[in-house]
């Protein structure tokens, strides 16, 4: 039987642990206490008892899968694979690592789920480099589709290949990518949230019509407005710096002003009751205004704005709608575009990624194609021409 070490038995952890064991590995997990992994467990089972009420899962794989939890025990050397899941701080993760690893065989992997650290770094550190990799999963690890299957700078292919098929045969979409600063979804999604926040600090449009516009023309599920209040503006932005500073701070990835005077003025999004919506009442309600009245757009770039959504989606629009949707997925297309210029990832895992880790309506490179590529290359330039800081230009 495959065994999986999980190391930390939060929610992530806890995730992961439940995806393992329904796929038929057997789980270990570890935390400070095995009190803490004791709870872990009960609550793992009890979302196995929802899923067979719910008739997706039988009673008795319910009772398999549960059967196949528990504490770490003495069991380290006898696990093929290592999954950390703990606080994101590199020296805590090597501490707590560090005698996990001096108890493991010679050939088991070592994962981490971070979201922001050198894997390559940690990998060092361990001394483990060759036999590291990043195993990204995304919270709630049992619904999301995606896994970044993250290469440190010498880890060996066949961890990669073993990794990717582990991932692939607990039912996730595998994106590879290199160990870079955001991975591929932390850094390709931000002009999602940054290039909506710039149209309302330009007076271009309000929060409200950008989150409708991107929902009922574009397909996304959720506007970028509510999105950044469902995640919590403190933690958004906090991303949003991070790959801003590591990526030598690009003009494409800057903060946005308003958005960081939200975190500023305590207005965090939901959890707060307070964000770009107002979340007193039962229906939210948009308190966040345009912050200047709006340029006079050219006739060059409104022309490729109408042309590029025409061309990119099936659903009738305004010229309004055509301005706000083409500019932030032009944005979005242009990161992508860069992070491949950047060997980041191959342009297939860029848009699995994108798909399944944020559940885009389709793949940004796909969608440039479909669009036609010097339609997209016309809009983009219009958009650069608009601006003085050179964020829409695109890779050479």
């Amino acid at each position: 039987m495959n065994r999986v070490a999980v190391i930390g038995a939060g929610a992530m952890g806890a995730g992961i642990a439940q995806v393992a064991a329904q796929h038929g590995w057997q789980v270990h997990l570890q935390d400070v206490s095995d009190d803490v992994v004791d709870d872990a467990i009960a609550g793992i089972r009890k979302r196995y008892a929802r899923l067979v009420e719910k008739g997706r899962l039988s009673a008795e794989d319910a009772e398999a899968a549960g059967s196949r939890l528990q504490t770490v025990g003495d069991a380290l050397p006898e696990c093929d694979l290592v999954i950390e899941a703990i606080v994101e701080d590199l020296d805590v993760k090597t501490a707590v690592l560090a005698d996990v690893v001096s108890q493991l065989g010679p050939d088991a992997i070592v994962a981490t789920n971070t979201s922001s650290l050198s894997v390559s770094e940690l990998g060092e550190r361990l001394g483990v480099a060759e036999r590291c990799c990043g195993m990204h999963f995304f919270n709630p690890a049992p619904i999301m589709k995606l896994v970044e299957v993250v290469r440190g700078r010498t880890t060996t292919d066949a961890v990669l290949d073993r990794v990717a098929d582990i991932a692939a045969s607990w039912g996730k979409q595998v994106a590879r990518c290199a160990d870079t600063p955001g991975f591929i979804v932390n850094r390709v999604a931000r002009p999602y949230y940054l290039e909506a926040f710039r149209i309302v600090e330009d007076g271009i449009s309000t929060p409200d019509f950008i989150d409708a516009t991107m929902k009922d023309v574009g397909g996304f599920r959720m506007g970028p407005m509510e999105l950044t209040d469902f995640i919590g503006h403190d933690v958004n932005t906090a991303t949003t710096r991070t790959v801003w500073e590591q990526w030598n701070n690009p003009a494409r990835l800057a903060p946005s002003w308003l958005q960081e005077s939200l975190v500023s003025e305590g207005h965090l999004g939901r959890k707060s009751g307070r964000g770009i919506y107002d979340y007193g009442s039962d229906a939210p309600e948009c308190v966040i205004q345009v912050a200047q009245p709006a340029p006079e757009l050219t006739t060059e770039l409104r022309e490729a704005a109408i042309d590029f959504t025409t061309h990119a989606v099936q659903t009738d629009f305004t010229a309004e709608q055509a301005i706000v949707f083409a500019r932030i997925l032009a944005a979005l297309i242009n990161e992508a575009m860069w992070a491949e210029h950047d060997s980041v990832a191959s342009p297939a895992d860029l848009d699995t990624a994108l798909q399944y880790g944020v559940n885009y309506p389709r793949g940004l490179l796909a969608w440039r194609e479909a669009i036609d590529p010097e339609r997209a290359s016309t809009l983009l330039r219009a958009l650069d021409a608009s601006v003085d800081d050179d964020r829409f230009l695109e890779p050479c």
